[in-house]
């Protein structure tokens, strides 16, 4: 066999190896992780009070004494999990993302299906809209936005080593036909004074301490920061964090800008900028949607 087959083989085999026989999801049939199938159909024909039981005693743990067992933080801002040191989006379990808020408001919209009440729910609520949703003072300049160019095209390239890539203004990137529409129903005229979503990251302990607004407070918390910007190859050890409110009093003389991209109209100006994760703010729609279903 030659030297070339071999190698086939071995891709071959590593391929199938890791998306047929080793995939988290969906398992293959009949092992559902090693358990049997019998095993989680002996879960699902339980009785729906058994299943709430098990629910409640979750539920207890994570959100009801959230604060005490370490998956809050003392404002109740839903940690991305309880070990300080992990390897995931984050790469600090007391950030937060707006993943796990959406996972928190889940949790308590099937709450309301558990006990009929929606108070925790209403809470949940509260604590993204506060957090996690940058306020019209950290966003202050929306007003400014125009949808006629709604964005600058810039590469993405391989390797963190790649950057900072140029943005290119020849690159036709079309307009945003979504703008009026909101505007007259959340803004004014054709003006949005601020954009409702959530942005992905935040430093709820303050562990990298740029503070609100990049104050350099330590005793702020729940800060907008972010990580990954250049690349597929960036991964979580290899981002480098900042702050979402460049005033350039850390990183170089332009705070972190020259690491990402280079903009040669905007090459040193201070600025603010947050990152959306559609999906999650979605999976946060979907149960305020069952929420509702089960008020």
């Amino acid at each position: 066999m030659t030297p070339v087959a071999i190698l086939t083989l071995l891709l071959f085999g590593s391929a199938y190896s890791h998306s047929i026989m080793h995939r988290s999801y969906p398992s293959p049939e009949g092992t559902h992780h090693g358990k049997s199938a019998e095993h989680f159909n002996a879960i699902r024909s339980q009785p729906a009070d058994s299943l709430k039981d098990r629910f409640n005693e979750h539920y207890a743990k994570v959100v009801t004494n959230g604060k005490t067992n370490g998956y809050l933080s003392p404002n109740g801002v839903p940690y991305h999990s309880v070990e300080t040191l992990m390897v995931e989006a984050p790469d600090y379990g007391h950030e937060t993302t707006s993943e796990a808020y959406s996972e928190y408001v889940w949790l308590t919209a099937m709450n309301i299906w558990a006990t009929g009440s929606t108070s925790d729910f209403e809470a949940a609520w509260t604590s993204l809209e506060t957090y996690i949703i940058p306020s019209k003072e950290d966003q202050p300049t929306s007003t400014a936005y125009d949808p006629s160019t709604p964005a600058s095209y810039a590469p993405e390239e391989n390797s963190p080593s790649d950057y900072p890539v140029q943005v290119d203004r020849n690159v036709k990137t079309g307009q945003d036909d979504l703008n009026n529409e909101l505007a007259a129903v959340y803004g004014s005229g054709t003006k949005l004074d601020q954009f409702y979503a959530t942005h992905w990251l935040l430093d709820v302990d303050n562990i990298y301490q740029f503070g609100k607004h990049e104050s350099l407070s330590t005793s702020d918390k729940n800060v907008y920061v972010n990580s990954y910007q250049r690349g597929a190859n960036e991964s979580v050890w290899r981002t480098v964090p900042q702050p979402e409110w460049e005033a350039f009093k850390v990183g170089g003389q332009c705070g972190y800008l020259e690491l990402f991209i280079y903009d040669p109209e905007y090459a040193c100006d201070e600025q603010w900028r947050y990152t959306g994760a559609p999906d999650a703010d979605a999976r946060t729609i979907q149960a305020t949607y069952w929420a509702y279903n089960f008020s």
